[in-house]
């Protein structure tokens, strides 16, 4: 330790700075928390989840830097409970042991200036924590020619376990030379030595938490500082990091609430009074929920540190408070009393439950009653956050001169970047009287949704700039996901490769992220980010914690899904065969390492827990989900190497019947075809954990890490995927949301069962045969101008394709059914929350829709009738269809809701390219599977595929061998064919239903 900080000390200080550089306590074993271990799990699951909170100091006055270290030396030495590790013993257990070297919690590091401390700690904030070597906290000494900056990275698994408050004041007393430094504080629980120091709740604070708003003598006040901004903050971490600025309000401006000479606690409350009703009328809403702390001078040393929602009282206020003075009162009763739970101001007629904005308001304690250091001054530096964050946070305190009032905000990350700025600053304005009224037409909204240029000033944005700031953010989503950079506001998101499952996404997102909220069939009609902007609704954005409840080894066990739970039972219907196979096949044209790609889906296996489970039966006879931690996986064999498939072929691989209890739900094996002596990848997967959403998001992360280990390094991810498990939990706890089982029964009660198309072929001569899935496969390949023709058609009727290609086929099996109407069964993304857009697993859940056809309807109106009818339903598409059947009385034995599936396979990615950092390419094509079981009577799996510059439509149409011999698929075939390519004409979208069989008659399709 001391050779690697030599270079920052005086040849006087180092011999100083050796001394004290000792050994820690020796290596035992400790007591574990549950809510430890629940931490721990959360950190092993997502490794690169941020879990860790940073506090800084700037220390002004000639700080001595060896009695400094030394200090912190002795106060971990002190606190033993800091300087630990987290790792299974050879029993299988969890143990917390302690920690053999106090120097792995201290580093000492030259900077230049103090955005470069700033930098340095966030990144220490966002550095990957190794549970075994590194200690949950780490003590940063940060030395530049402007300050000395020391700064605390404290993983959460310490948050039960000890104070901040007790760590600082146990280097204050090292550092001043006091005896109650030596005491620890097991449980979590300040010393006495500690407690005595705590100011009384609403003592005065004169001196000043945070002088870096005033740092000269002038009378006028800095304005507003944004510490999320380059140049303090890296443009790296400004996407990432919750954002953070501060002012300074005149104390005067809330005499009037607060009285001439106002306690913290009275501050508070006018504080928070005025900011609720400010919210209020800025987002138009009726009420706001407000957190305050009921010990105020004691609580809150940073806004980026954990809220502890005991520790705080719940406030609801109205947006209209007819008596100020009677809030006032009632609120610094209720911020007196801890027996007060949520203190509800509305009079009692308003009372409801309809979500509200809520936000913190603290008071922010002067570090130098916290942290004293003989002969320093000591201040606040203050940090953005790259730990999730609440909404809004508020801190307040007193200011270097005493008429002035301190005021940060911190803004979480799922408000637009400039939302804090513009929030404070017109907060600030109105506390001065220079605001526009709030009232005014069009304001309402404006911080919430809009996300404007970062340079430009908050001040500049005016209230009627809302739509163009909607617009921005839309057209923002449309380039992320579609990969489109250069796309403008004007263009049109299917001509950029949009489709509907790439809609679903941005929909969530908007909502999910920015409040924005979006019609599904507006986006078709509107497809344009400027078309879209004028059509969006607006709300607030909610932010929840999302943290493992459970701390046992129970952890790892999860239910499964509604989606799975419906799943599994067909397949344990169908004797565990290899019906629910996923097999799919690579032919790589350029040679590809096999070893380096092992190693990048390695990477992806490790990310997504979803991959790595095993279905075991439970005690109580359900059937759950176990993961498998990824240090586990090398006790399962998942790929083989092609010098290790010599015997083998992808048609016996398509066959195999997995073990899903003992082995993973996967198997990877390279081939070499021995004709053209190129590499053929099998892909065999369990439907069980991956669905056609997951199968884009797998190849985006195999190419990445596939280019990472290629040039020899791990790969860096922007951000840890929700764990597909927790989903599972999730919905197995929330249950059946009965309002959207109520609406397939609805819909599904009297339609048809049982449904022919035609008259089925004669029956075997064996009556004792039982049921087949016996079936086969017929591909429909679109000629380039049909295909351009259908697109075309759903652009102009404002529909996707899949609409159209949908419609078609409805309307193919109409004609040759004479049927008036047709339940078809479809498949749903099933994520209907954006937090698992990201996640690999299996969501999907079949529905069923009721088409009819009206002989006097055009081509056009059938169109519609479908895109209305499947987005229409997408809210309700967490239900299952055999939880609808089962719900309906139907017994799957003996009558079934379709007879016909159509399912789109939007531009899937096993068409493409790995594109190494040389930006050399290794191209690779999907190659068909052989397909001889159907559970469906007819099944159509449109593939919407782009080779190159071309876009390209293949159907594939499986069928079952009991429902239609082979003269009756060829006619099938046939008349889907032709009815393609009368919808592909010019004119062809009036054709009126009853004229379709003699338009089609006459013309002969393609063999």
């Amino acid at each position: 330790m001391a050779e690697r900080s030599a270079r920052l000390l005086s040849v006087e200080e180092m011999p100083r700075l050796d001394s004290v550089v000792q050994n820690g306590p020796d290596h035992s074993t400790m007591a574990l928390t549950q809510a430890e271990e629940a931490l721990w799990l959360r950190q092993q699951q997502d490794p690169d989840a941020v879990l860790k909170h940073v506090i800084a100091f700037r220390l002004d006055g000639a700080p001595d830097l060896p009695r400094l270290v030394a200090a912190l030396y002795r106060a971990f030495e002190a606190l033993p409970e800091l300087n630990v590790r987290y790792r299974f013993s050879p029993d299988g257990e969890l143990e917390k042991t302690a920690g053999s070297e106090v120097s792995s919690c201290l580093h000492i590091r030259r900077v230049e200036t103090t955005a470069e401390a700033v930098n340095t700690l966030l990144a220490e904030q966002g550095a990957t924590w190794d549970l075994e070597r590194d200690p949950p906290i780490r003590a940063l000494v940060l030395l530049s020619g402007e300050a000395t900056i020391l700064g605390f990275a404290v993983h959460r698994i310490l948050g039960g376990v000890i104070r901040w408050r007790t760590l600082l004041q146990a280097v204050s007393h090292a550092y001043n030379g006091t005896s109650s430094a030596m005491g620890g504080s097991a449980g979590g629980e300040a010393t006495p030595e500690v407690a005595e120091m705590e100011p009384a709740m609403d003592a005065e604070i004169s001196a000043p938490p945070v002088p870096w708003l005033l740092r000269t003598d002038g009378n006028e006040a800095p304005g507003l500082i944004d510490f999320a901004r380059a140049p303090l903050l890296e443009r790296s971490l400004m996407a990432r990091a919750a954002g953070r600025c501060g002012t300074l309000i005149e104390t005067a401006s809330l005499s009037a609430l607060a009285g001439p000479q106002p306690t913290p606690s009275a501050l508070i409350a006018a504080v928070a009074l005025q900011f609720g009703r400010f919210l209020a009328q800025l987002g138009d809403s009726a009420a706001v929920d407000l957190s305050l702390p009921r010990r105020p001078a004691t609580d809150m040393l940073d806004l980026s540190l954990p809220f502890c929602a005991q520790r705080f009282l719940r406030i609801i206020l109205p947006r209209d408070v007819a008596d100020t003075k009677d809030a006032m009162a009632r609120i610094l009763a209720g911020m007196a009393s801890p027996d007060v739970g949520t203190l509800d101001l509305r009079p009692q007629a308003e009372r409801n439950d309809a979500p509200r904005p809520h936000a913190y308001v603290t008071w922010l304690t002067d570090p130098a009653l916290v942290l004293p250091l003989e002969g320093i001054s000591v201040e606040r530096l203050p940090l953005p956050s790259l730990a999730a964050r609440p909404d809004l946070a508020l801190g307040l305190g007193r200011a270097a001169r005493e008429d002035r009032l301190a005021l940060e905000l911190m803004a979480g990350q799922a408000l637009s970047p400039a939302a804090g700025a513009f929030v404070l600053e017109r907060f600030a304005g109105m506390l001065a009287s220079t605001a526009p009224l709030l009232g005014a037409p069009g304001f309402g909204h404006a911080v919430f949704d809009s996300q404007p240029d970062i340079s430009a000033s908050p001040a500049s944005a005016a209230p009627d700039e809302g739509a163009n700031a909607i617009e921005e953010i839309i057209l923002a989503e449309f380039r992320q996901a579609l990969s489109s950079p250069a796309m403008t506001a004007d263009d049109d998101f299917f001509d950029h490769g949009g489709h509907s499952l790439i809609a679903t996404r941005v929909i969530g997102r908007l909502l999910g992220s920015h409040g924005i909220e979006v019609n599904f069939n507006d986006l078709f009609r509107h497809p344009t980010a400027a078309g879209l902007a004028g059509l969006a609704q607006r709300h607030d954005v909610e932010q929840e914690a999302s943290v493992p409840t459970e701390a046992d080894s129970s952890a790892l066990m999860a239910p499964l899904s509604l989606a799975q739970h419906s799943l599994w039972k067909i397949y344990a219907a169908l004797g565990f065969g290899e019906i629910f196979n996923l097999p799919f096949a690579l032919r790589f044209l350029d040679r590809v390492d096999e070893t380096i790609f092992a190693r990048a889906f390695q990477d992806v296996l490790e990310r997504h827990s979803g991959l790595r489970t095993l279905f075991r039966q439970q005690e109580d006879g359900t059937v759950g989900q176990l993961i498998v931690a990824p240090e586990d996986l090398g006790a399962y064999k998942w790929f083989w190497h092609s010098h290790e498939s010599q015997a083998g072929d992808r048609n016996q691989e398509a066959a195999y019947r997995f073990d899903l209890s003992h082995e993973l739900p996967l198997r990877l094996r390279f081939l070499i075809e021995e004709e053209s002596g190129q590499q053929v990848l099998s892909l065999l997967f369990h439907h069980m954990v991956l669905d056609e959403w997951s199968v884009n998001l797998m190849m985006d992360e195999l190419g990445h890490a596939y280019r990472q280990r290629a040039a020899g390094k791990a790969p860096i991810w922007a951000e840890q995927p929700a764990p597909f498990h927790e989903f599972a939990r999730l919905q197995h706890g929330a249950g059946l949301n009965q309002a959207h089982l109520a609406y397939w029964t609805d819909m599904l009660r009297d339609s048809p069962r049982n449904q022919q198309i035609l008259p089925r072929p004669a029956a075997s001569d064996d009556a004792s045969r039982s049921p087949s899935n016996a079936g086969g496969w017929v591909e429909l390949k679109l000629e380039s101008a049909v295909t351009e023709g259908l697109y075309a058609l759903a652009k102009a009727n404002g529909a996707s394709l899949f609409n159209v290609v949908y419609a078609a086929i409805a309307s193919s099996l109409h004609l040759l059914g004479s049927l008036d109407e047709l339940v078809v069964g479809t498949s749903a993304s099933g994520r209907n929350e954006p937090d698992y857009f990201d996640t690999i697993g299996y969501f999907t859940t079949v529905v069923a829709h009721r088409v009819g056809f009206s002989p006097e309807s055009t081509v056009a109106e059938l169109i519609d009738q479908v895109k209305s009818t499947i987005n229409g339903s997408l809210p309700n598409t967490d239900i299952p269809i055999d939880l609808v059947e089962e719900a309906l009385g139907i017994v799957r034995e003996q009558e079934h809701l379709f007879e016909v599936f159509i399912q789109l396979h939007a531009k899937n990615k096993f068409n493409g390219a790995f594109t190494l950092e040389d930006e050399s390419r290794i191209e690779f094509r999907q190659v068909d599977p052989e397909r001889h079981e159907s559970v469906l009577g007819l099944q159509f799996e449109v593939m919407e595929e782009k080779l190159g510059e071309e876009r390209c439509i293949r159907v594939m149409m499986t069928y079952r061998s009991e429902h239609y011999d082979p003269q009756q698929v060829e006619l099938i075939r046939q008349t889907v064919l032709k009815i393609f390519h009368h919808f592909a004409e010019p004119g062809g979208a009036s054709t009126r239903l009853v004229d379709l069989r003699p338009a089609i008659d006459a013309f002969q399709a393609p063999a």
